[in-house]
């Protein structure tokens, strides 16, 4: 059977081997092939049925869902899984596999939150009080001027990417996004909406011209993990799949003592943050579905998330009962006790064209930040975006 997935890195490939490996050991009649996909991952998967070329399973994205479930390109796994297995799972991260027909596409292997890291080298050598749970935006914001101003490197680096903006935008009384039709581009008319975002990207311009505030390429690196990683900035906001990558590329860049995580910021209404979850989906023309089922259930089932999500750190567990593992690394420990302090955690889901809609918007917001079009030109395309993808 061929397993297709994409990769956060060396680390994240070197973790599914192992899996697999022991899979073949334990199944000596199975043979699992794993291809990464290093760009456009869904894309191409979605292009290679048409080939013929699709593999048995594969990484399906809950932003992407809906269009592989719309198309018939994915088994109904729900039908195949026993009721107690499924029963495991946090309920919330299901939602974005399930179709209009009520049955369910796929099963999360994991799942990760947004959370504010930061370098504490760096916050010492500028005199800065690190992060704490009553820190507001314009907190970071500050922290991130003197920073860059005591120590020459930026405070804040940061992907123009719709996902990694929208906890600013809810904490400070957006609604979280939903389109399903045309009709919902409405959504960026809503006055929380025009003056959150509107606010961010005139800060992020000015940042960004004044030194404080980069995206990863300002500084050479190719995400804003690596950017962290190497120390080029103080602080970042990403997921949990950033940990085990740290932990693995920079050894030497140890977690507690050279830098840690805190909630992100709070705003006018609220604190929020983001949840991503990605499942196995099953290739609908598999001709080998009694190997890929017991594949699954061994990847994502509590022996297989225990080995590759707890232990190896690779993100955070799927498995409810999991939470509480002995084996937990202590930063994603950390991360799960500060879940229920949000007041919104967004699943990276916006309906039914969620995947198309984020790379659209994601290019608005870099011509943003480039300086390309004003606050009040990006906020007229990303509504535009919304129209046209219903159109099409």
């Amino acid at each position: 059977m061929r397993f297709a997935g994409w990769s956060a890195g060396e680390t994240e490939m070197k973790s599914y081997q192992k899996m697999i490996d022991l899979f073949e050991k334990q199944n000596p009649n199975i043979i699992v092939k794993y291809e990464v996909i290093t760009q456009m991952f869904s894309e191409n998967i979605l292009a290679s049925y048409a080939a013929g070329a699709a593999p048995d399973v594969f990484y399906l994205d809950s932003a992407w869902a809906p269009t592989f479930i719309s198309k018939g390109a994915v088994y109904p796994i729900g039908d195949k899984l026993p009721k107690d297995f499924v029963d495991q799972f946090y309920p919330f991260l299901l939602e974005p596999f399930k179709g209009s027909d009520g049955k369910l596409y796929g099963v999360p292997k994991d799942w990760s939150v947004l959370s504010l890291f930061y370098n504490k080298k760096l916050f010492a050598q500028a005199g800065v009080p690190e992060p704490t749970e009553s820190w507001t935006w314009q907190d970071l914001f500050n922290a991130a001027k003197t920073i860059y101003q005591k120590t020459g490197k930026p405070g804040l680096v940061i992907h123009a990417e719709f996902n990694r903006w929208l906890p600013y935008l809810m904490s400070n009384g957006a609604p979280p996004p939903t389109f399903n039709s045309a009709a919902d581009a409405a959504y960026f008319d809503n006055p929380a909406v025009k003056t959150a975002l509107t606010n961010f990207i005139t800060l992020f311009q000015q940042g960004r011209k004044e030194g404080w505030i980069v995206i990863p390429s300002d500084v050479n690196a190719g995400w804003s993990g690596e950017a962290f990683g190497k120390e080029l900035a103080a602080m970042t906001i990403e997921g949990s799949w950033m940990i085990p990558y740290i932990a693995d590329q920079f050894p030497n860049f140890k977690y507690g003592s050279d830098w840690d995580l805190s909630l992100i910021p709070q705003g006018s209404s609220g604190r929020a943050t983001m949840a991503y979850t990605v499942a196995l989906g099953v290739n609908s023309k598999t001709e080998n579905i009694d190997a890929v089922i017991k594949f699954l259930m061994f990847i994502e089932g509590p022996d297989g998330q225990r080995e590759l999500v707890v232990k190896m750190g690779h993100t955070l567990p799927s498995i409810k009962s999991l939470a509480n593992d002995p084996n937990l690394w202590p930063s994603h420990a950390k991360e799960l006790s500060n879940i229920g302090k949000y007041n919104i955690v967004k699943v990276f889901f916006y309906g039914p064209k969620t995947g198309d809609l984020e790379g659209q918007f994601n290019q608005v917001l870099q011509a943003a930040v480039r300086g390309e079009v004003s606050a009040s030109e990006a906020l007229s395309l990303l509504k535009t975006k919304v129209s046209q993808s219903f159109k099409g």
